[in-house]
């Protein structure tokens, strides 16, 4: 008689792969589902591939053979991950039950008993990595037919969305189509912890946080991409103390203390390769030869580039604002964030709104975001469908088509918009119809705090042209200030007196940061109505939103002024920032003394 809380004997579980030997953080995933007691099934093309005892290993030529990853991919650099996408649908589809990817593990001690299960990130976007679906299931049949139809022209996708040419989009696009969106499984169910955070994984000092954040979770995804992109060698084991060391010693895996990575070298290598993007960015080469990198690399070290300790471990907002004079005419700001959390300096900036009696609505397509107090959280369907802001991308990470709702919501519903990275420094907005800040250093109108009557013809043009190139990621960039200057240039705007954003450019962002320099700063910004923080510059340059700014910086100050306190794992130096950001404004071909 089986256990009563046994799996039924149906549950089956297929996986699919290709590459080295199995390290053992894939045979934690396995193991994981083994021990749920289900049927645990592994495809691969190498007849010799050693898998756990209690895991079977099947030929995937049965499934789909070897000729059709040449037939539509030859020579192209994701055609496993094409390969592997379409593998998943076709098995599904014949054998029905579950599938999950090598980096998913099964927390639970037993598989939900669901006849269909599909996890997802935000909104309805659903995720390929953990599914299940009944044998020759309709929805998987047109994702099957739909792939088969993009696959003979993948090979002339741009790199950045091979990946995502016939996973999460074309499922969660076929999934909606057959009205299934309310069979997903909420996000706190497999993707608790989200892409950005999966160095979390290896920090000994997130164990206990991320062991509370996934208590109701059935199953975690430890994302790969991350790991791949940072090339953390699988052959070590985890850190000591880590969640990742509390599963392996949870399913039973031994790992030899001499064989087990550092925590501090992996946050080194995070920070590395965050200012290596920027830099490949900014020279508009996505792969520089060795040498250009070497010397890169070279001249970060001999600047004094030091890994971060706790580098994701997020900073928490204590009790926010003191007492502070109210504005005599109180109106609503909006703004648009995508994430479940929001770093503590944006956090800052969008309750200085709030402080002096503001209303400030953060547009968001999560149903689960958490907010800090004060914010009021609003649903950005009512602006624009999901699909036309958010672009999934190769690594696992979403491009985000912000200028775009921006220009909507204007043209919509008119008002303010602000970026989160705005710091409101007077208890009292500008009253005029249309605000338009004064041009940047660069001459151009800057895009970060406007405001227009609904309908007004420039948002109007805005909304339109940004929406035409919703299917060009790699333009989005372009509908920022280069788009609104343009218009403007031609379209007569009046801006109100007093209309600048503080001085901060984005040339001078480590003054922010300079105990010398902030008198003059406060002084610079003393009749300011905003102050523009140009977060930009801070996530291109590597700036570590974690950490506490340095003591006696203006930032610091800034922070006090507003009456936000923050439990921050560590504090910046001002030469740490200011290496980072002089790297970052080298590479964008200015210097900086």
């Amino acid at each position: 008689m089986d256990h009563p809380l046994s799996p039924p004997a149906s549950d089956e579980v297929r996986f699919f792969w290709v590459g080295p030997p199995l390290s053992t953080y894939e045979i934690l995933s396995l193991t994981s589902f083994l021990a749920t007691g289900a049927r645990v099934i592994l495809y691969s093309y190498d007849k010799n591939l050693s898998v756990p005892e209690g895991v079977e290993l099947h030929n995937a030529e049965a499934v789909l053979p070897l000729d059709v990853l040449k037939r539509y991919n030859s020579g192209n650099p994701d055609a496993w991950a094409r390969h592997s996408d379409l593998f998943r649908y076709v098995m599904l589809e014949r054998f029905g039950n579950w599938y999950a990817d090598l980096d998913v593990v099964c927390l639970a001690d037993r598989l939900p008993p669901a006849e269909m299960y599909f996890g997802r990130s935000t909104g309805m976007r659903a995720f390929a990595g953990l599914l299940k679906f009944p044998k020759a299931f309709p929805a998987l049949r047109d994702v099957i037919l739909e792939a088969e139809r993009i696959l003979p022209e993948a090979g002339e996708v741009q790199s950045n969305t091979a990946r995502a040419v016939i996973g999460t989009p074309l499922l969660s696009r076929v999934l909606k189509q057959h009205g299934l969106n309310d069979r997903a499984a909420p996000m706190q169910d497999a993707y608790a912890i989200p892409y950005n955070e999966a160095l979390a994984f290896f920090d000994p000092g997130q164990c206990k946080a991320l062991e509370a954040r996934l208590t109701d979770s059935t199953f975690t995804h430890l994302w790969n991409g991350a790991w791949n992109r940072l090339r953390i060698p699988r052959h070590y084991g985890p850190p000591r103390g880590s969640l990742l060391d509390r599963l392996f010693e949870h399913f039973g895996i031994n790992v030899p203390e001499e064989g087990r990575l550092r925590y501090e070298s992996i946050a080194s290598w995070a920070m590395e390769d965050c200012i290596l993007e920027e830099y490949k960015q900014r020279l508009g080469e996505a792969s520089p030869s060795g040498e250009t990198l070497d010397g890169f690399i070279a001249a970060l070290r001999r600047d004094g580039f030091e890994p971060r300790e706790r580098l994701y471990r997020p900073a928490v907002l204590r009790r926010p604002w003191n007492e502070a004079p109210q504005s005599a005419k109180p109106q609503t700001v909006r703004t648009f964030w995508h994430g479940t959390s929001m770093p503590i300096y944006q956090q800052a900036c969008l309750q200085s709104f709030v402080r002096y009696g503001h209303r400030v609505e953060v547009l968001t397509y999560q149903t689960d975001a958490s907010f800090a107090e004060g914010l009021v959280a609003r649903d950005a369907r009512e602006i624009l469908p999901e699909e036309d802001v958010l672009h999934a991308l190769s690594n696992g990470q979403q491009a985000i088509h912000a200028r775009l709702l921006c220009y909507a919501l204007l043209e919509k519903l008119g008002g303010w918009w602000i970026d989160p990275d705005v710091m409101l420094m007077q208890p009292d907005l500008p009253e005029d119809d249309i605000f338009l800040a004064g041009p940047d250093i660069f001459g151009r109108t800057p895009v970060a705090v406007l405001k227009f009557p609904a309908g007004h013809p420039v948002m109007k043009e805005a909304h339109a042209r940004a929406y035409e190139m919703r299917e060009r990621p790699e333009e989005w960039e372009q509908a920022g200030v280069a788009l609104l200057s343009e218009i403007v240039s031609r379209t007569p705007v009046s801006r109100p007196k007093n209309a600048g954003l503080g001085p901060i450019s984005w040339l001078n962002v480590p003054d922010l940061f300079d105990p010398r320099k902030k008198d003059e700063l406060e002084r610079a910004a003393a009749s300011s109505v905003f102050l523009h923080l140009q977060d930009e510059v801070w996530r291109r340059a590597g700036i570590p939103s974690v950490l506490a700014p340095p003591e006696g910086s203006h930032m610091e100050s800034l922070l006090a002024r507003q009456g936000i306190a923050a439990d921050f794992p560590a504090r910046m130096t001002f030469d740490q920032v200011n290496r980072w950001v002089r790297h970052m404004y080298r590479t964008a071909g200015f210097e900086r003394a």
